[in-house]
């Protein structure tokens, strides 16, 4: 991916968050913005547990996969994907690999690594994602689909290609300004790989190696953006 994001405009709360971490922010000050993050985040054994049981490659072909990824999702705040509903999660989430699994990033691909038209197409699967029907919510004694959604598609894509796409929680996506959907991601995504290919070229160090510089060597660089945006929202609160 071309820098074409750097110098982009964006002026949402989100883009100025980033243009800061991409051209502005010593290497210092966002180790201890990170470091706060751990602190308060503390260990992610919801995230081990994932690993463990996918052998850390999510395939949701796989029924045992899926199920641990909806545990997973649960655990990482997801909770309109009821317990009760769990067999038609596991469905959806089916169907949706079946029509965009194969047209995913691939495993060794990387954030700063995509071109516009896999950009494109993950926009197109997020899209596809979010406005599925995975489970229900009882309204006056009527059972109402309820969607997957913008939280848990991010997250869902994260727990797929950490190395591609960072989550997309509720508190960043709204920094980024409405409408949220396939587009704004993108633009999330573009305006994310500039922030870690500015960054590195500030620190001297390739993107990979920006997650150890920092004081996350379990980070990947899309979380490093999570990290990041979610601290500094927290405390900009």
């Amino acid at each position: 991916m071309t820098d074409e994001a750097e110098g982009s405009g964006d002026r949402s709360p989100g883009g100025s968050l980033l243009d800061d971490l991409r051209a502005n922010l010593s290497g210092e000050d966002i180790a201890r913005y990170l470091a706060e993050f751990g602190a308060v985040a503390g260990s992610d054994s919801s995230s081990r547990k994932l690993a463990e049981a996918t052998g850390g490659h999510v395939d949701l072909a796989i029924p045992a996969h899926r199920a641990a990824v909806i545990t997973w999702l649960r655990a990482w705040g997801c909770r309109h994907l009821r317990r009760a509903d769990t067999t038609r999660t596991s469905e959806t989430l089916r169907t949706w690999w079946n029509d965009w699994g194969a047209r995913l990033p691939a495993d060794h691909e990387t954030l700063t690594g995509l071109g516009e038209a896999e950009l494109a197409l993950a926009g197109q699967a997020y899209d596809a994602m979010r406005t599925a029907p995975a489970a229900h919510r009882t309204v006056r004694g009527r059972e109402l689909d309820v969607a997957f959604g913008d939280t848990a598609t991010g997250k869902l894509l994260f727990a797929l290609r950490p190395q591609v796409f960072p989550p997309w929680d509720e508190a960043i996506r709204l920094a980024f300004g409405r409408p949220s959907g396939g587009a704004a991601y993108v633009r999330m995504l573009r305006l994310s790989a500039a922030a870690l290919n500015g960054l590195a070229r500030r620190l001297s160090v390739p993107v990979g190696d920006l997650a150890e510089v920092l004081g996350r060597p379990g980070s990947s660089p899309p979380k490093l953006i999570d990290e990041y945006l979610l601290i500094r929202i927290t405390k900009g609160r």
